[in-house]
């Protein structure tokens, strides 16, 4: 593809795309998530610096048990000693109990039985995520990717009401795109919620306020977007800008809905939160749902959405966001965000962004 604005496309980090089967990265999204409780998660800073907000992730339990029934059997008689309980374990986990046995009282020749039972859990019907990262199985089909479609898009503005009305549009398609591809992997499907304002100040969540440009709550599964801040106009097309972050936010949004988001999360609080590899996992974390993002501006490119000079304007835009003097390196350097991005628009495949199998050079 000829490079736009009659320059040279941003080099690649280290000279050259990762290869086939290995995802390049760029660093895009929600700032780390606290050990406990659920936080923002919000997108980087311009490159340069500036403060970005504290993402979180919102923790999933999964509970199951299968309960027995322990039942004491006793045999009346002048010779018999005390009865006893016979106590079956399922096959799938050990169970014990604390229940006392039941016994036999001789003198009485009256048999006592005891049965305790607890509630058992009913599984939830239909797909459910998978807590899991490299191995996840949005990445097991080597084919699997988004449907090309042509996503008709409002004019923008960052006046709030025009700009939602551009995100919503937007989200259509994002929908339309991702709902057949987690089916296949048989992974759960819902749209995300969406609020936009003019400032960062405006917005709030059950994640708590941010201070940046944008950030996706996984307690709401809500997409929270102000429009001050998100175009840089480094490129000649704006709304291009503004919806690149929008479609990495989104992919947070599908971490959300898949596991990848509370498997990292796991990870990140077992390594610690502010450790060199806490970090690193936050960084794979927000690297990945710029390819998601990619992916998203790419399959919507071949639709006939845009041009391909629109479209790498939303990729280059990405190279100029990311880990700046001040932050912590929790999203990656504007280079790595714009070089996984564009592994997402040019490639189009759920396992070209296993960022999780990337090199660490590749997520630094």
């Amino acid at each position: 593809m000829p490079p736009p604005y009659g320059g040279q496309m941003p080099p690649p980090y280290g000279g050259q795309m990762p290869p086939y089967g290995r995802p390049a990265m760029a660093p895009y999204g929600r700032p780390l998530p606290p050990p406990y409780g659920y936080a923002p998660q919000g997108y980087p800073p311009p490159r340069g610096g500036g403060s970005g907000a504290v993402g979180a992730v919102l923790t999933v339990l999964t509970v199951f048990g299968v309960i027995g029934l322990l039942i004491a059997a006793v045999t009346l008689s002048d010779q018999s000693s005390p009865g006893s309980v016979a106590k079956t374990t399922p096959p799938s986990f050990t169970y014990s109990s604390n229940s006392p046995v039941p016994t036999t009282n001789p003198t009485t020749a009256r048999a006592t039985t005891s049965r305790s039972a607890a509630p058992t859990t009913t599984k939830p019907a239909g797909p459910q995520p998978v807590i899991a990262l490299d191995q996840h199985p949005l990445f097991k089909n080597d084919d699997a990717g988004l449907t090309n479609m042509d996503c008709d898009l409002p004019r923008w503005s960052t006046n709030a009401a025009v700009a939602k009305a551009f995100f919503a549009a937007a989200q259509v398609c994002l929908d339309q795109m991702w709902r057949p591809n987690l089916a296949a992997a048989n992974l759960p499907f819902k749209s995300p919620g969406l609020v936009v304002a003019e400032q960062p100040s405006q917005l709030s969540s059950p994640c708590g306020t941010s201070t940046a440009d944008a950030f996706y709550c996984s307690a709401s599964s809500t997409i929270y977007m102000s429009t001050a801040g998100l175009v840089l106009h480094n490129t000649p097309y704006p709304p291009m800008e503004a919806l690149s972050v929008y479609a990495h936010e989104y992919g947070h949004h599908v971490q959300g809905l898949t596991g990848l988001l509370q498997a990292a999360s796991n990870q990140r609080r077992d390594q610690g939160t502010m450790s060199t590899s806490g970090l690193e996992t936050a960084r794979r974390k927000e690297l990945q749902a710029s390819c998601f993002g990619g992916m998203y501006i790419g399959s919507s490119e071949a639709g006939g959405s845009w041009t391909s000079q629109e479209g790498y304007a939303a990729v280059k835009h990405n190279y100029n966001r990311g880990d700046g003097n001040g932050r912590h390196r929790d999203h990656g350097t504007p280079d790595h965000n714009g070089n996984w991005y564009n592994q997402g628009y040019t490639k189009n495949r759920n396992f070209q962004c296993n960022t999780w199998l990337a090199p660490a050079n590749e997520v630094s």
